[in-house]
C-alpha cells in the first residue's frame, strides 16, 4: 500500500486522467460461418438422354407375332420357363396373373381362358 500515493502522483505528472479501466469485449474467431437453412432444394444435373444406338427400336415397334417369332428363334428346349415368361409379357398375360415370375401360373391362366372360350362356343 506504500506505492499507491506514488502511482496516483504519476497520473498528475504524466497529465493523464484518473479513470477506471474499461473492459474490452473479446472477439473470438469463428472457424465456420453460421448455419443458414436452405430455401431451395439443390439443383441436380440432369442425365443425358440415352444414345439411340443402344436403344432397340425394332423391339418397341414390332408386332406381337414378330416379337414371338424372335423369341422362338432365340430360345432352345432348355429355355421353356424363360420362353413362357417372356411370351406372357409380350401377350400381356402377366398382368392378369398374381405370380408373374412363375410360368405355371401363366400356363394355368391361358388354359383356363381357353376352356372358358370352348364352353361358350359349344354348338
Amino acid at each position: 500500500m506504500d506505492l499507491v500515493p506514488e502511482s496516483s502522483q504519476l497520473y498528475k505528472d504524466l497529465n493523464l486522467k484518473h479513470e477506471p479501466i474499461n473492459l474490452i469485449t473479446p472477439q473470438f474467431e469463428c472457424p465456420m460461418p453460421p448455419l443458414e437453412s436452405a430455401v431451395f432444394p439443390p439443383c441436380l444435373k440432369e442425365l443425358p438422354p440415352p444414345s439411340l444406338d443402344l436403344f432397340d427400336i425394332d423391339d418397341q415397334f414390332s408386332s406381337e407375332k414378330a416379337r414371338l417369332a424372335q423369341l422362338t428363334n432365340k430360345c432352345t428346349d432348355d429355355d421353356v420357363d424363360y420362353y413362357v415368361l417372356e411370351a406372357g409379357e409380350i401377350l400381356g398375360i402377366s398382368h392378369f396373373v398374381e405370380k408373374r415370375e412363375d410360368p405355371k401360373h401363366i400356363l394355368y391362366y391361358v388354359f383356363s381362358e381357353l376352356v372358358k372360350f370352348k364352353k361358350l362356343n359349344q354348338d
